[in-house]
């Protein structure tokens, strides 16, 4: 169980491993990490990187829902860069 520091981080992370759960279900890929992206147009989307077998790593990516935006804004981007690159998790 998680300390969430507040009831709509919990629903973020939440809808989070929802997410990745609804593109991993098939089992064929296996999770390695994830980070939020904002886009110069101020969107979020959530990256997560799978492996399949010995094929190159594969991203993908769905879009946040615009109530987790300031907790993002909050919580997320004050430390990180805007685009991500992968390196967080």
């Amino acid at each position: 169980m998680f300390d969430y520091l507040d009831d709509q981080q919990e629903r973020f992370f939440t809808w989070c491993d929802k997410a990745l759960q609804e593109y991993i279900g098939s089992g064929k890929a296996v999770f390695k990490k994830w980070w939020p992206r904002k886009s110069p147009e101020g969107s979020y989307e959530l990256i997560f990187e799978l492996a399949a077998g010995d094929r190159a790593p594969l991203r993908h990516s769905v879009t946040i829902p615009r109530e987790f935006h300031d907790l993002l804004e909050r919580e997320y981007f004050i430390d990180h860069p805007t685009d991500g690159d992968g390196d967080e998790e």
